[in-house]
């Protein structure tokens, strides 16, 4: 995003799977044969229960997602939600071709850039999804193998919690986990990664990520352009309606309000109507059926002001509530971080950024900063690669 201020299966089952045998291997669902892709996502109710990070289904992945020189793999497999329930998460897994080094192929779990909340906007589903195609070959060019989750709700049944920091960590590292499942030539040792909403989840990763799932060691996280303050930023947006001297312009934090109300609503009660204008409220359902892209058409959210969203007595605090809990600036990690920021970023603003990284580089916490002149948030991700692969071959050992 983000606007600018912000155990699995045995080897012979998979194999199974994957061949598509007549009949299912235990526990695990069968490809859906001859079915549309998009039922892929949906499993069926007695599959779903069973040890998080474990896999329930796992296809061959081919056409415009596979990645260059890598076996690419569509993949459903188990997390838990806020309420403690198994859900069924979707996410692709690409893994070097060749042999592997000893302990196996060294893992990226990738959380990826905001895309939408309704189900077709799930980064499996969506041809040129953050991270490209091109942006994941590069690591495995390097040696590297990349998962990359589409968070809980997103694209699979349940709603999207949309930069809730608690089930994004656990989406990323769920699937860190059944990677070694899916193919066994995968290492255990991994480093999140992600741009914009996908830095934030590499954030909480680097949080909570080593108590999930203890055995599967994270070694390190790199945050691209994370998403932070988005509070402060609503607070003034909000003030902006109320202040006739505030200035305001169209499509800039309008385009995710939709996105960050949905998001919300997954943690607490969240009434848009008390904040939201009438001609917002009837708009929130456009972020139920399209992506981002569609957000931002000027006759959608894309043509909003701040001053066309929110009331000028509006109550915020539900909204804000749960803004400032999944505020990455105050966390503690329990591994290296790496944050990479363009200094000519207009959705993720550089000054957010800096105050996040102020905050967490005061309380102590091993944070590496780095800001890139001329480069602006699409480009980030490209524009960064040496820094972050200089940084995440440390934390491997890996000399070039």
């Amino acid at each position: 995003m983000q606007t600018g201020i912000g155990r699995g299966i045995s080897a012979v089952a998979l194999a199974c799977v994957l061949a598509g045998c007549g009949q299912d291997a235990p526990g695990v669902d069968g490809p859906v044969a001859g079915a549309p892709r998009a039922q892929f996502y949906t499993p069926t109710p007695e599959s779903v229960p069973g040890a998080r990070a474990s896999v329930i289904r796992v296809e061959p992945l081919t056409g415009a997602q596979a990645v260059p020189g890598a076996r690419n793999y569509l993949a459903l497999y188990r997390s838990v939600d806020r309420t403690g329930a198994t859900v069924a998460v979707s996410g692709t897994l690409a893994v070097p071709e060749g042999t592997p080094p000893a302990g196996g192929w060294p893992l990226i779990s990738w959380a990826p850039g905001t895309s939408g909340v309704a189900d077709v906007c799930a980064p499996s589903r969506s041809e040129g999804s953050s991270p490209s195609r091109d942006d994941q070959a590069r690591w495995i060019a390097a040696g590297y193998a990349v998962a990359r989750t589409d968070y809980q709700g997103l694209g699979t049944p349940g709603d999207h919690g949309y930069l809730i920091g608690e089930t994004e960590q656990r989406a990323v590292a769920d699937l860190a986990v059944a990677a070694r499942a899916i193919d066994e030539s995968v290492g255990s040792r991994w480093v999140a990664m992600g741009h914009s909403q996908g830095g934030h989840a590499a954030l909480f990763a680097a949080s909570a990520s080593a108590g999930w799932a203890p055995d599967t060691p994270l070694l390190g996280a790199v945050a691209l352009a994370p998403v932070s303050h988005l509070g402060q930023q609503v607070r003034m947006a909000k003030w902006t309606v109320s202040n006739p001297l505030g200035k305001v312009g169209a499509g800039d934090l309008a385009v995710y309000v939709p996105l960050l109300v949905r998001g919300a609503q997954t943690v607490v009660p969240v009434d848009p109507g008390r904040f939201l204008t009438e001609r917002a409220v009837t708009m929130l359902p456009i972020a139920d059926s399209e992506c981002s892209a569609g957000l931002r058409d000027r006759s959608k959210w894309g043509g909003l002001s701040t001053k066309d969203v929110f009331t000028r007595d509006g109550d915020l605090s539900a909204l804000l509530g749960v803004l400032d809990d999944n505020d990455p600036s105050g966390l503690s990690f329990t591994t290296p971080v790496l944050v990479l920021q363009g200094r000519d970023d207009l959705t993720v603003l550089p000054a957010s950024t800096d105050a996040m990284v102020s905050d967490q580089q005061n309380n102590g916490q091993d944070v590496d900063y780095r800001k890139l002149d001329g480069v602006d948030h699409s480009e980030i991700v490209a524009a960064s690669f040496a820094d972050a692969l200089a940084w995440v071959d440390a934390r491997f050992g890996i000399s070039r």
